[in-house]
């Protein structure tokens, strides 16, 4: 986890503004100027203890705020010695190979000598927004960043879907001008012909692949007691588990016990948590995503008094077809998150669990960052999506396949599918609360 606040064609004083705002995101920060590029970086070091950024090569400027999770192969492929993946960047860019090879969740600013360039990864992990203003740009990891230079005006045809669909088709954001810097495209590859005992065997080998590309000492997982981050549990076996529970039917902890890995602190999420972080929340949120999230806040809060790095199982439903119960609902029931009338949309159900995984992604990025830590997702390792992906349907279904290759128990397996709702507020009461401190 990095920030970066960039303006071109501007000054030194607008890049340390809206760095100020970010600043939490990292433990040291540095301003650099390049050409007509001024880019503040505040950096969160992970895989090293050097200070990498920016780096330069071959008239190349790059920042990298995220964590490439192949860079060490993409090294010995092309028989490179680097000493981190920002410097693994910069070679790739300099030498034009294809962005899609690189792994991992990252926001990516270069310089090229004439111009500035940007780009995330492929799901939307890590995000970049970008605004204009006469003939500045400004650059930023989070909305927030852009008010130290300019009033947020909200737009209202997009403040209207997202009180319909929670901001999940909302393709930018809900303020005027400001958009998100494109990912990198996401494919959904062909379907292939395979028998069901091959597909687990190489699905496996993916998973392991995955587990030790995003694998960190002293690290802690967010846990519920479902598959996903029960699987990352058993085969990531964090430091820490953090998990949030409730008061009522609602509550998972006897499967959360059973997930149960580490050092394990769970939060109860009682009407004073409900109502206290319910406000907290505001100094993180500018980009308004998939309802509540207040606890998302809470616990981040708890964990990062233990770790730097977290694991989370955002993904696995979006990627294996865990959302059955609702597929053979028409699409356009299943967007509207509300009693708010909305537009129609034409789209798939899959595509629609990827948009709902980018919003996901963004509350995770804001209340990781704030909080000074890096998440990240073992089942958003693209060769596991790639493959998993181009499974035939049946194989997916109801995360058949992956629970066959869980390791976990059939208390976890076979339990009952749980959403991630909460006592405390409707959609319609969240919105109502949102829209107190937008307008």
């Amino acid at each position: 986890m990095c920030g970066i606040a960039a303006v071109i064609n501007g000054t030194e004083q607008e890049a340390l503004a809206m760095g100020e705002v970010i600043k939490r995101r990292g433990i040291e920060s540095n301003v650099t100027t390049v050409g007509n590029l001024t880019v503040y970086f505040t950096h969160l070091p992970i895989e090293t203890s050097e200070y990498d950024q920016p780096f330069t090569y071959k008239g190349y400027t790059v920042w990298l705020n995220g964590f490439i999770s192949n860079w060490k192969e993409l090294c010995k492929e092309y028989s490179l010695i680097a000493y981190s993946d920002t410097e693994l960047l910069a070679w790739w860019i300099a030498h034009k190979k294809d962005l899609s090879a690189l792994n991992g969740f990252f926001a990516v600013l270069y310089y090229d000598g004439k111009e500035a360039h940007t780009f995330t990864d492929r799901y939307g992990i890590k995000q970049l927004y970008k605004t204009k203003h006469q003939k500045k740009t400004y650059i930023c990891s989070e909305v927030k960043g852009f008010r130290a230079i300019s009033q947020l005006i909200p737009d209202f045809d997009a403040v209207n879907d997202w009180e319909y669909s929670l901001g999940v088709m909302t393709d930018n954001t809900i303020w005027q001008g400001i958009e998100r810097v494109d990912c990198l495209p996401l494919i959904f590859p062909e379907k292939i012909d395979i028998s069901y005992e091959d597909a687990k065997v190489e699905l496996l080998r993916l998973w392991k692949q995955s587990v030790e590309r995003n694998y960190k000492m002293f690290a802690g997982c967010y846990l519920s007691g479902g598959v996903d981050s029960g699987m990352i549990a058993h085969w990531m076996s964090p430091d820490y588990s953090f998990s949030v529970d409730y008061q009522n039917e609602l509550s998972e902890i006897e499967n959360i016990k059973i997930n149960s890995r580490g050092i394990h602190h769970t939060l109860i999420a009682n009407y004073e948590l409900a109502f206290q972080y319910s406000w907290k929340i505001w100094e993180v949120l500018d980009d308004l995503k998939v309802g509540s999230c207040y606890t998302n806040f809470a616990i981040a809060e708890l964990a990062s008094k233990f770790c730097r790095v977290m694991y989370s199982g955002a993904g696995g439903d979006e990627v294996f077809s865990g959302y059955m119960h609702r597929y053979n609902k028409p699409i356009n029931d299943v967007i509207k998150r509300t009693s708010k009338e909305g537009k129609h949309y034409d789209i798939s159900h899959r595509e629609y669990d990827f948009r709902y995984l980018k919003g996901i992604l963004v509350i995770e990025d804001r209340m990781s960052g704030f909080h000074t830590m890096e998440t990240r997702y073992p089942f958003l390792d693209n060769d596991l999506v790639n493959f998993a992906l181009s499974l035939p349907e049946e194989y997916l279904e109801n995360k058949r396949i992956l629970k066959d290759i869980s390791g976990l128990p059939k208390e976890i397996t076979e339990g009952k599918k749980r959403g991630f709702s909460n006592p405390h507020y409707t959609n319609e009461e969240w919105v109502e609360l949102c829209l107190n401190f937008i307008t």
